[in-house]
């Protein structure tokens, strides 16, 4: 057998997968034939097969001194090197081949690879991102980049770059998970509400992805999967911390205090020692008005860690709501800066500052509190900055929905549940509904539904089928919208127990802000407009510590705050004229100064006969009345504001406060 055939035996086991009988022949040719590149080129590829990393850069670096201008050579070579730990000089030769080669796709991913192994992360991803370009088939490329964006907090583009492969290898559990990841993140919790689904129909009993499930199911709203997740996963670790501060959250956001409470308690049980733990029992117990047990609960963690801020914080809430506003300020003032500096808690205890300077007159330095507080919020300036970015675009693409030509009111509904359209409550956030919670409370034939995401699942739901939403509002079929009625229904039944007797009536305050969506669902639906002063409402939201989102992102500079409420009544304007939409306006002024005829002229509006029993409860007690004006005494910091929010000021009824 000569030469020429020798080489064709070995290359015919290399292609059968028997590389240690491929190796051993083409050794021996490589003895009888020196020199040969095609010998040495197969025989270093099947030492690379059997990762024999340190023979196969000896017959790589005789080939590249064979050929020195051959791009796979390099590559080769360098794959070689990388794969002994040579890196550098892995990183050399994937160069020398890129300059005889330069858009060799397959090197670029070498050389992103090579970069990976040395940390140098925005070269990796150069690198892959060039691979991407001139390979768009080259998915490990797109994963590598997105793991690459991802390293570098570049989180919106990885989740781009991980979306990309799940769209095309459906199956790639790790792309899931890894999009899952990256566009919670990114606050992008449609895409990764479904990234998860998918991922847990192939690796259904993955904790790790139930849990960030969980999480994101609990910022979408859906409350009720995401205590069903925890729930879960507590069966078999019952006493995970984190796990029970999760459950414990959601429970609270649904409404369940009790349940939550329960979970807390836990934490409390298991690490009775816990300053923290003891914090956040005492916080939720502060909440739910038991007072006494809050005391009880912190008090331990008072004596075992005197300076523990978030207990500290605690007991100046306490003792601000037991009139004893020096002490708590005192208290607040007397922690240690180094220790506030590095806690979770110094932004609430920068807004508790600020109330209690308020209670002492001292309005500069309450509006200082404020200020701290809310930048403390904003601390995580990426996130601010994607929440502040998505606020703007979902804005952006309702007034474009508005300026197309199809946007006029919707026919009225033929429909045989016409009769159950729910009415919608919707103001701007911290507008205050007290006084209008206690008509509806006190009422037997109302129903509250009280601050539901339930208008979220269907945005969520158009969200997934398009990309355009809202600006294509006026665009959907009638069919789409008789899935999405029920798509809202399921989620209201998984909300409450509704009675068919009772007007139902959904308050979410940013609902406001889809008065269009909800008029195209249900044409003949009323909405309640809760208002109080354009001043007080700006400053209210501004001087509460939310938790951040696309909403609430912009209350953390009073600024941002005025800006925002301009957009949103600016666009309700809008909605109410193009849609003519049924509102009635109700401002808690009215009903705080003349209770029962501002209470009747609501339930006329509604079409709800009159019931002595909202007299006749703790309905027409005003215990809201401090807060009313309250921007008179911030009417310094407000100034500059003024101008801008005189439209609505006038608009709604209001004192302009010129003297």
């Amino acid at each position: 057998m000569d030469a020429e055939q020798q080489f064709q035996a070995a290359a015919q086991l290399y292609q059968s997968g028997d590389f240690p009988g491929a190796e051993a022949r083409l050794e021996e040719l490589a003895e009888a034939v020196p020199g040969n590149p095609n010998i040495l080129h197969l025989l270093s590829l099947a030492r690379l097969q059997q990762d024999k990393s340190t023979a196969a850069t000896d017959s790589l670096k005789q080939l590249t001194d064979l050929a020195p201008g051959s791009a796979e050579a390099h590559d080769l070579y360098g794959c070689a090197l990388r794969q002994s730990g040579r890196i550098n000089a892995a990183i050399r030769h994937f160069h020398r081949a890129l300059e005889i080669e330069p858009d060799a796709a397959h090197v670029h991913y070498n050389l992103g690879n090579a970069y990976r192994d040395d940390r140098q992360v925005s070269q990796a991803a150069a690198h892959y991102k060039r691979a991407t370009e001139l390979d768009p088939d080259n998915l490990n490329a797109h994963f590598n980049l997105g793991q690459a964006y991802f390293n570098q907090r570049q989180i919106a583009k990885a989740s781009a770059a991980f979306e990309y492969v799940a769209q095309r290898a459906p199956q790639d559990l790790e792309a899931l998970k890894m999009l899952g990841h990256a566009a919670f993140e990114a606050k992008q919790f449609v895409l990764s509400r479904k990234a998860c689904e998918d991922a847990l129909r192939l690796a259904p009993k993955d904790e790790d992805l139930m849990f960030l499930y969980g999480r994101v199911v609990t910022q979408l709203g859906d409350l009720d999967v995401a205590v069903e997740t925890f729930a879960t996963l507590l069966d078999v670790h019952p006493e995970d911390m984190e796990l029970l501060y999760a459950q414990g959250r959601a429970l609270r956001a649904k409404g369940d205090a009790e349940g939550a409470l329960k979970c807390f308690q836990k934490t409390v049980s298991i690490e009775p020692q816990s300053s923290d733990h003891r914090a956040e029992l005492g916080r939720l117990l502060e909440r739910m008005n038991r007072l006494d047990d809050a005391w009880a609960t912190i008090g331990p963690a008072l004596e075992a860690d005197p300076g523990h801020p978030a207990v500290n914080l605690m007991a100046a809430r306490l003792e601000r709501r037991a009139g004893d506003h020096e002490k708590a300020l005192a208290r607040l003032n007397g922690l240690d800066t180094g220790t506030l500096a590095t806690s979770a808690a110094q932004g609430e205890i920068h807004f508790e500052r600020g109330f209690l300077y308020e209670q002492q007159g001292r309005p500069g330095d309450a509006i200082e509190n404020f200020e701290h507080g809310n930048a403390f919020l904003a601390q995580d300036k990426q996130s601010a900055e994607i929440f502040r970015t998505q606020s703007g675009e979902y804005l952006k693409r309702l007034r474009q929905a508005f300026d197309s030509p199809g946007a006029k009111p919707a026919s009225k509904s033929t429909d045989q549940n016409a009769g159950a359209e729910p009415t919608f409550l919707v103001r701007f956030p911290w507008t205050g509904t007290t006084f209008l919670d206690q008509i509806m409370d006190a009422h037997p034939a109302i129903q509250v539904m009280e601050k539901s995401e339930t208008l979220s699942s269907v945005r969520n739901h158009l969200f997934v089928q398009s990309a355009a939403f809202p600006a294509n509002l006026f665009e959907l079929p009638d069919s789409l919208l008789d899935e999405l009625r029920q798509t809202y229904f399921d989620a209201v039944d998984r909300t409450i127990m509704r009675d068919p007797s009772a007007l139902l009536i959904d308050k979410l305050p940013l609902n406001i802000l889809d008065a269009g969506l909800i008029h195209r669902l249900f044409p003949g639906a009323k909405f309640i407009l809760a208002l109080r002063h354009p001043c007080d409402v700006c400053l209210s939201s501004f001087m509460q510590p939310f938790d951040l989102n696309s909403g609430t992102v912009h209350f953390t500079r009073l600024e941002d705050t005025v800006r925002f409420y301009e957009d949103v009544m600016d666009l309700w304007q809008t909605q109410c004229e193009t849609l003519n939409l049924n509102v009635h306006e109700i401002r808690d002024e009215d009903l705080a100064a003349g209770f029962e005829p501002a209470a009747r002229g609501l339930l006329d509006f509604l079409g709800i006969p009159w019931d002595e029993g909202v007299l006749a409860s703790d309905a027409a007690e005003v215990q809201d009345m401090d807060a009313l004006g309250r921007w008179r005494t911030y009417e310094l910091h407000m100034a500059p504001y003024l101008s801008r929010l005189r439209p609505f000021i006038e608009r709604f009824g209001y004192d302009t406060g010129d003297r």
